[in-house]
Parts: C-alpha cells; structure tokens; sequence
C-alpha cells in the first residue's frame, strides 16, 4: 500500500506543478499581449496627434510640408497591430472612427484654398475622436488585464 500512495502523491504532485505552470504561463501571455496592445494604441494616439499638430501648423503657421512628412506607414502598421491583438469592440470602433476622421481632415487640407471653418470643425472632430480612441484603449486594455 506504501509504494501505491507514494506513486499516487508523485501523479498528484506532478500535476499540481503542470497544472502551475499553465496557469503562470497563461498570465505571462496576457501581461505580454496587454503590453503589446497598450504600445500600439499608444503609437496611434501619438501618430494622430502628429498628424493634427502638423496640419496646425501647415494651417496657421503657414509651415509648408509639415503635412506630406507625417508617417503615414507607422500609423497604419499600429492599426494593423491592433486590429491582430484585440477583438474589443469599442477598440475598433474607435479606431476606426479616428482613421475615418484623420482621412477627411487629410482629404480636405490636400485640396488646397481651404474653407477655413471646415478645416476647424475637421480638426475638431479629429481631436475629439482621438480622446474617444484613447478612452477606449484606456478601457480595453484595462478589461483584458482583469478579465479571468
């Protein structure tokens, strides 16, 4: 009976430590997705405000190329990233809503003779979806986190 409770403690043990470290191995994905996801989100809010500050300046600076030099291909390569690691809702949404708000500002300022109170209310409208995209990467990211 010894060498059968001795055999039955080592399955158990060693199942206790399989099933340890799953679960720390899970975690640690987790963590490391959030993190993921955080910078991209970080990246898009930033590249959108480059771009806003950049048609600012274009606008009423009169700064000429300040809009052409914005990095388009790393914006869209952090929608990109976001679009793989979350399946948030109100994340894509708003993603989506900012990438349709910065291409009407960009489509408008590239025409050239500018009405200048659309130009505000596009810029406007961008800057008040950004805020709406950074609340809702603020909450994604804080969902994922606790989510069990």
């Amino acid at each position: 009976m010894g060498a059968w409770g001795t055999l039955l403690a080592t399955v158990v043990g060693a199942a206790i430590a399989l099933v340890g470290q799953h679960l720390v191995k899970r975690a640690e994905n987790k963590a490391r997705i959030s993190e993921l996801l955080l910078e991209q989100c970080a990246l898009v809010a930033a590249t959108a405000s480059d771009f806003q500050n950049r048609v600012w300046e274009e606008r009423v600076l009169h700064m000429e190329g300040r809009v052409s030099g914005w990095d388009l291909s790393a914006h869209k390569l952090a929608c990109a990233r976001i679009q793989i690691l979350s399946r948030d809702q109100a994340l894509l949404s708003a993603l989506s809503e900012l990438n349709k708000a910065g291409e009407n500002l960009g489509i408008h300022w590239r025409r050239g003779n500018v009405d200048d109170d659309e130009c505000a209310r596009l810029w406007e409208r961008h800057r008040a979806v950004k805020a709406e995209f950074i609340a809702a990467s603020s909450g994604a990211i804080r969902r994922r986190l606790t989510q069990g």
